[in-house]
């Protein structure tokens, strides 16, 4: 990755940049803005900063939100579908020339950039708006950091050196700049660093773009994974205490919104005309055109096999299966259950989660369900009770689930439950490699599990070094 050949993306994604309802891209309508006048006003600095988060929200989806549930695929999933790309995760078979993980790389970068960029000029943005500003470009940055070094590093290793190879850590753009990897403990570092910072400066209020505990949920994410015990705790105690969200009335109920819904601590923003994907205009970045299966969308690609069921218990509202739905006849809107049968594209039939329904909707990125599951887990690795016990946190969880809990759980318990609560939403790979899991016979820490660099970028920047396996 040469920086100076990301000199001109800033003009490109303000170039894609149209009006839109209730999205990250409902801004002053116009198509693009001239390049001596960018960053030059506060209106064009958020106008930037909104093309930070399309950019990093197109990161997520099919790149690396179906990868992180694929690439720990050991049955659970029948891919029906043609393309390369899922089945290159699903095998643990990527190549450096593989699609997805190069293209999640370069959106991942372009995000940041901007964000450097908007960091550089953050007093163009007037005094009010300043803190805000400034805050949601090092939440966004600080996200993508942690996440690159999640998918294209080594595991995290609490206690251990962690110098191993991660990403190339770019905090100012440069136009005569080769950068190499800076280690999993470095890029950690910063990671952290700049959630904290953005945890400060971001108004608790704001209900659109990412406010405080945004950060303090991505945040607790890397305390877990640094066994950072207390802090990941009293980050998702703070989320829960705060008042300002409640759980859903069903498990339902939290996906498939076109605003923000009470559970949503942070989500990204999307409406039917800026969604992105594989797909264009019908993917939500990609998820719903790989995993739903209706008259709306959906390629019926990822079917579910009875080891996804056999996680739940019966009455559980989460392992429930609708399946009254007839091809040609039914209608998306008569979805109400976490799993259905497919109807469109069903010549090889299947079974269809329905967290991604269709494509004009927000992406969940941090829910409230995740941090009472965080808090038990803090909470019972590290004997405590910040913010409630493990148990009664797992309680609240299961009982909207309309199951019960038994009287004394262990941490095993708890780890199942936040896969019960969370598949399919991006986790359970990084929650592997936390818990040393294997993965079939792949131990947690194989190279197989981890994205290579791609031979692209390092036939640009001759620094880069390649993953192990590569």
């Amino acid at each position: 990755m040469k920086i100076m050949k990301l000199k001109n993306i800033l003009y490109g994604l303000l170039g894609l940049l149209l009006t839109g309802c209730d999205s990250f891209l409902d801004v002053k309508p116009q198509q693009s803005i001239d390049a001596s006048t960018a960053l030059t006003t506060s209106e064009n600095i958020r106008l930037a900063l909104n093309a930070s988060y399309v950019s990093i929200r197109n990161t997520y989806g099919q790149e690396l939100l179906i990868g992180a549930d694929l690439m720990v695929d050991n049955g659970e999933i029948t891919f029906q579908g043609t393309f390369i790309e899922p089945m290159e995760y699903i095998t643990k078979s990527l190549v450096a020339s593989s699609t997805w993980p190069e293209a999640a790389w370069q959106d991942a970068y372009k995000g940041i950039y901007i964000c450097n960029q908007v960091l550089k000029n953050i007093t163009v943005a007037d005094e009010a708006s300043r803190p805000q500003i400034e805050g949601e470009a090092l939440f966004l940055r600080g996200l993508m950091y942690f996440d690159l070094a999640r998918f294209y590093a080594p595991p995290y290793q609490p206690g251990g050196q962690n110098n191993a190879d991660a990403v190339p850590l770019v905090l100012e753009n440069s136009t005569e700049s080769y950068p190499a990897r800076a280690t999993v403990a470095q890029v950690y570092t910063q990671a952290q660093a700049d959630l904290e910072k953005a945890a400060g400066l971001l108004d608790p209020g704001e209900d659109f773009y990412a406010n405080k505990y945004a950060a303090l949920g991505v945040l607790s994410r890397i305390y877990l994974t640094k066994e950072m015990w207390k802090e990941a705790a009293t980050a998702a105690s703070e989320i829960i205490a705060s008042g300002l969200f409640t759980l859903s009335e069903t498990p339902f109920a939290a996906f498939n919104h076109s605003s923000n819904q009470p559970e949503d601590v942070f989500a990204f923003q999307q409406n039917n005309d800026d969604n992105w994907g594989m797909l264009q205009g019908t993917g939500n970045a990609g998820m719903s055109a790989f995993y739903a299966s209706t008259n709306v969308t959906g390629r019926s690609d990822f079917a579910m096999n009875e080891m996804v069921f056999a996680m739940f218990e019966p009455g559980d509202l989460r392992g429930k299966v609708q399946l009254d739905l007839v091809e040609k006849v039914s209608d998306a809107s008569e979805i109400n259950c976490m799993f259905y049968n497919g109807f469109i594209n069903t010549s090889s039939g299947g079974i269809f989660s329905s967290k991604w329904l269709t494509y004009d909707v927000n992406m969940p990125f941090v829910r409230l369900a995740e941090m009472y599951l965080t808090r038990a887990e803090a909470n019972f690795n590290n004997g405590t009770s910040i913010g409630d016990s493990p148990i009664n946190d797992i309680k609240v969880i299961r009982n909207r689930a309309g199951v019960s809990t038994p009287d004394a759980i262990d941490l095993n318990y708890i780890r199942e439950e936040r896969i019960r609560e969370l598949i399919f939403e991006g986790h359970r790979l990084h929650d592997y490699k936390r818990w040393h899991w294997s993965v079939g016979e792949l131990s947690y820490d194989s190279p197989r599990l981890v994205f290579p660099i791609s031979q692209r970028e390092r036939d640009v920047n001759e620094n880069l070094t390649q993953n192990t396996g590569y």
